[in-house]
């Protein structure tokens, strides 16, 4: 897959512009703190040590993805047929297993999608520039659990990850709720417990999103977290795309007190390069609630700013809310039906994070949740040889 890396066009439409947040720590990096090795970019990439890096330079290649691939994380025994580069299991300051793939320069074609699934959270290093002009999914669904995601509940469990929801009532007319990272998940119908905010701005440590809490036939997985961390320009086209979105949760019974699942929350993504060009799509959306049995349970987020419908009510189950989305980080209630059982709630929004040597980024066409919410936000990257 070696190629010599093209020149780069760089892409910045009008948008909002948005400043480093205080909860971050500047380019002078983390007081006190180092990392032994010689870091291998202008500046300390976040939840990796240079150590780790630099162990994989050598197999280092300029990567140019042109059809379909997939990545599988894992704690152990990661696959993947995208990159000559090689994948590391590694880990986090925190102790938390991610997966590594050093390259010297990766360029994603339209035609493109990296689509990437499994056990644990993924880091892309680059020594060079990225451009991204196909997509990178970690979106979660039916079998297929986007990295670092929590899985679904087990029928009547609460949800697991940062901030799991609260699982559907097996006595009574109360639905899951729906999953939470940076939003708050939408209350399952009948509930009164609201999750708590979880994970911080920064992605420092790396996490995916929460699973929805269960209800009669469980809940929907979690987001997965992608970071992409490039020593150079990291440009997404207007064609590019990086999606974390929830999982859909799923239907309710037809029997009393078999109600829906809430949705999963939106998971993490995290950008940082000496320099930043938006202009596509990143994507960190709720799922869907469950609804009626009738239906097909709630959708999964999408890689755009639409909301993730909830499903339908009918004669048995009520409507589930919809997953957080653009400028809801919430997701919505799902509903108490007139018939036997209650609707899931809907996943609330992950964490979307930018950081730049400036400390400022022009976000591109669509960043969901938006610019506006906590949940989206730009940074300084750190300096070079502080801990990860």
């Amino acid at each position: 897959m070696a190629t010599t890396h093209c020149s780069l066009l760089r892409f910045l439409p009008a948008a909002a512009l948005v400043a480093g947040c205080g909860t971050t720590a500047s380019a002078a990096g983390d007081a006190g703190s180092t990392d032994a090795a010689a870091s291998a970019l202008p500046f300390q990439p976040s939840n990796i040590a240079s150590a780790d890096i630099n162990a994989q330079r050598a197999a280092a290649a300029a990567e140019s993805i042109s059809s379909d691939c997939v990545v599988k994380t894992d704690k152990t025994a990661p696959i993947q047929d995208c990159f000559a580069s090689p994948i590391a299991v590694v880990a986090q300051a925190d102790g938390t297993t991610v997966n590594l793939i050093v390259v010297a320069s990766l360029q994603v074609a339209a035609s493109a999608t990296v689509r990437v699934t499994g056990a644990v959270p993924l880091i892309v290093v680059s020594l060079g520039d990225v451009t991204l002009a196909g997509a990178f999914d970690g979106h979660s669904a039916s079998l297929n659990v986007g990295p670092g995601g929590a899985v679904g509940a087990q029928s009547n469990s609460a949800g697991s990850g940062p901030s799991g929801g609260t699982a559907a009532v097996a006595t009574a007319a109360v639905g899951g709720s729906g999953g939470t990272f940076c939003g708050i998940g939408g209350l399952g119908g009948g509930q009164t417990l609201a999750g708590t905010s979880a994970g911080a701005a920064d992605l420092r440590p790396l996490k995916g999103g929460s699973s929805g809490g269960g209800g009669s036939v469980g809940s929907g997985a979690g987001g997965g977290a992608i970071q992409i961390s490039a020593a150079g320009t990291l440009t997404i086209a207007s064609s590019g795309a990086i999606s974390v979105g929830g999982q859909g949760g799923p239907i309710g019974g037809i029997a009393a007190n078999q109600n829906a699942g809430g949705g999963g929350s939106g998971g993490g993504i995290l950008l940082e390069a000496t320099d930043v060009a938006l202009a596509g799509t990143l994507a960190a959306n709720g799922g869907g609630g469950g609804g009626d049995y009738s239906g097909t349970g709630g959708a999964d987020a999408t890689a755009n700013a639409t909301p993730a419908a909830g499903g339908a009510a009918g004669s048995s189950d009520g409507a589930g809310g919809t997953g957080a989305a653009a400028a809801a980080s919430a997701g919505s209630a799902g509903t108490v039906p007139g018939g036997l059982n209650a609707g899931g709630g809907g996943g609330g929004a992950g964490w979307i994070r930018v950081n730049t040597a400036s400390g400022a980024a022009v976000l591109g066409a669509t960043v969901s949740p938006a610019a506006a919410t906590a949940c989206a936000s730009v940074g300084k990257v750190r300096a070079a040889n502080t801990a990860p």
